[in-house]
């Protein structure tokens, strides 16, 4: 062992000559290990919601939507989704025709996105896992069926039937009309659909959308071909390959957005408010560092006598420096041990009990979700090890001018 850590080693545990002491010690190991098992916490439950934000958002947004920059539609006689379901690594794509209606269904009346896709749309992002009533099934050419979110059935308070008596009729203003007649209703396309399945993915897509088959929503919104967009799902780990074939294939008349892209909004300020958490924390390190200088300033002054004799014994002013850091980095080592000790203990007793609930209410996670990032460890100890050696080389540095008074 380095003869400096050997004597390091022995005056961090060695008995103290004053009590006081032993307290800063104290102090100085317990500050650092809170600051960094606070740090290491709260940065585990960021990472466990964003990740249940982001599968939530998943079960219901592709892999990659297509959309076009000037206009509305795009014009599938140059876009196709077979063409582009022939690219490597696509697995399907769909047409998509969007756009905002309104659905009454006896008494009440409600503005939702009607969303036209192809029948087999599940299979783009499995949407059928998110199913909670009925199935999601969109019918035949003869007789279309509806997949409502469950905001938009409760509000409509329309549930899922077979039989046309709970059919929902469905209201969009004729494009072709540029004259109101006596009646508003004359200026509108109506058509009527029964809700074959209700879905739950537990955002505010619940409250927003229906799907119906495509060939219905274009006769609905007075179109004979085109999309609003293009809806992609790709083989696992291919997304940016995909995406950059398709910028290349298509231009620059289209937007092409990944999952992250379509939400970027809601995923830059969990971000942001991970990031300023962190950056919080680690001012309270900085703070607690104070006490580790106080303490090394004390530890110098009290070892005076043991530094005679190693002064007198041949030590130079270098090694009793290295006998003072390597003393100080081993209570940052030892606070940083405890603290991430605890805290993967505390992430550990999280998800197997949720220590930490929500509260009473109706909320879809009954605890607050944990997720352990190596990337997290490794910056907790960047950031601990950027501030604890100024905290301990300053003190140092400054009072070893008290050496010369043994040459």
């Amino acid at each position: 062992m380095n003869t400096s850590i050997w004597i390091a080693k022995r005056y961090l545990f060695a008995k103290k000559s004053h009590n006081i002491i032993n307290l800063i010690s104290i102090v100085s190991l317990v500050g650092v290990a809170v600051a960094t098992g606070a740090l290491f916490i709260v940065l585990s439950i960021f990472n466990g919601l964003q990740n249940f934000v982001e599968q939530t958002f998943n079960a219901f947004n592709p892999d990659i939507v297509i959309t076009p920059k000037y206009g509305k539609i795009i014009d599938t006689t140059d876009v196709t989704s077979d063409k582009i379901a022939l690219l490597p690594h696509v697995e399907y794509c769909s047409e998509v025709l969007s756009d905002v209606a309104v659905f009454v269904h006896d008494d009440k009346t409600y503005v939702a996105k009607i969303k036209g896709v192809k029948r087999d749309y599940a299979h783009l992002n499995r949407l059928d896992t998110i199913i909670e009533q009925g199935r999601f099934d969109l019918g035949t050419s003869q007789y279309a069926l509806a997949v409502m979110g469950g905001g938009v059935a409760a509000r409509l308070g329309c549930g899922i039937s077979e039989v046309t008596a709970n059919q929902l009729k469905v209201y969009y203003p004729d494009r072709k009309k540029k004259n109101i007649g006596s009646s508003a209703m004359e200026s509108l396309n109506n058509q009527v659909i029964t809700p074959s399945g209700i879905f739950y993915s537990y955002t505010e897509y619940d409250d927003q959308y229906v799907f119906v088959p495509i060939d219905f929503a274009r006769t609905l919104l007075g179109y004979s071909s085109g999309c609003t967009s293009l809806e992609i799902r790709c083989k696992q780990g291919h997304v940016k390959d995909v995406q950059a074939a398709l910028k290349e294939i298509l231009g620059q008349n289209f937007y092409i957005r990944d999952a992250y892209q379509q939400e970027e909004d809601l995923f830059k300020v969990m971000q942001s408010e991970k990031w300023t958490i962190y950056a919080i924390l680690s001012f309270i390190l900085f703070i607690a560092s104070f006490n580790m200088m106080g303490m090394m300033a004390i530890l110098i002054l009290e070892k005076k006598s043991q530094v005679s004799v190693l002064y007198a014994m041949g030590a130079d002013k270098a090694f009793i420096k290295k006998v003072y850091l390597f003393e100080g980095f081993m209570i940052t080592v030892i606070g940083v041990f405890i603290g991430l000790s605890f805290g993967l203990l505390f992430c550990f007793l999280q998800q197997t009990f949720g220590l930490i609930s929500f509260g009473n209410g109706n909320y879809l996670l009954s605890a607050y979700p944990v997720d352990i990032y190596l990337s997290d460890i490794l910056m907790i100890l960047a950031v601990v090890l950027i501030i604890a050696f100024p905290s301990v080389y300053i003190p140092v540095s400054k009072l070893s001018v008290n050496f010369t008074q043994y040459e």
